[in-house]
């Protein structure tokens, strides 16, 4: 996960950073950008559930690698695929029913392809009902998954829903928490800092800011939760949308992205030390 310098810098504010961003009015997207040495937060519409896509994976995330460090899974251990985990279409490059990837493979194909079928798969493993209590006990109170799954494994018509609030607080916890070792930190760093296409933050972003995030995709949304670093420190920066052009969310991805980076994460240039 992202490293610290030795002292936070002061950002006393952040309000008005996102003036401009969201189309008017704005109650289809959720924003929070949050500075994380300094605490230095705004939001827009951070308490509102929306529909979570594959924004979900990062909690199913943060509960594998706690039970790895718990000695219930192993990293290198076995995750068996069945017939119900492949309910959802797969991307290319994913797993198939029948498929035996190690536990560290098929998080690396959640985080980074975001397979479903892993997704499932680790689901049927851990308990739904006990991802759900897992994502109230660390105070993700709007985040959950459908509980039952029809005869055929499928969810029916439930969705998984999540807010920006909620998705802020876990890369927090993934970020600062004692609750994950080292060892976790560096397995999810490594799977999140590989994403897949379309990436409107890496596409925005100019080199040398390191980009470690997961999307989410539906017909009418394109979501993301990101830990976006560079020399100066760490911006938390998560959108959700919902009713949306997916392209249309995608460039606000990308203008939240660039202004996260001029205000926060660019280096001072030498003009502005004259």
């Amino acid at each position: 996960m992202p490293t610290y310098g030795p002292a936070p810098r002061t950002v006393a504010s952040l309000d008005g950073l996102l003036d401009g961003i969201l189309p008017d009015p704005d109650g289809d997207y959720a924003v929070v950008m949050e500075d994380l040495k300094s605490g230095a937060r705004v939001a827009v519409n951070e308490s509102q559930v929306f529909p979570s896509a594959s924004l979900y994976k990062l909690g199913v995330a943060w509960m594998v690698l706690r039970q790895v460090d718990a000695g219930t899974l192993h990293l290198d251990g076995p995750l068996d695929i069945a017939e119900p985990d492949t309910i959802e279409p797969e991307p290319d490059g994913g797993v198939a029913a029948g498929d035996r990837p190690t536990v560290r493979e098929a998080l690396a194909d959640m985080l980074t392809i975001s397979s479903n079928a892993a997704a499932h798969a680790f689901l049927r493993t851990l308990g739904r009902v006990d991802f759900n209590r897992e994502m109230q006990r660390i105070g993700l109170s709007q985040t959950r998954i459908p509980e039952d799954v029809d005869a055929d494994g499928s969810d029916g018509d439930a969705q998984a829903v999540t807010s920006a609030a909620d998705i802020a607080r876990l890369l927090r916890l993934m970020a600062t928490s004692q609750q994950l070792s080292a060892a976790a930190r560096d397995v999810l760093s490594e799977c999140l800092a590989s994403g897949a296409p379309p990436d409107a933050l890496r596409e925005t972003l100019p080199a040398g800011i390191d980009v470690l995030e997961k999307t989410g995709n539906l017909d009418d949304a394109s979501n993301v939760g990101a830990l976006l670093q560079s020399a100066r420190g760490t911006v938390i920066l998560v959108v959700l949308d919902h009713g949306v052009d997916p392209g249309d969310a995608r460039g606000v991805i990308a203008q939240a992205g660039h202004v996260a980076y001029k205000s926060l994460l660019q280096e001072p240039s030498a003009e502005a030390h004259r």
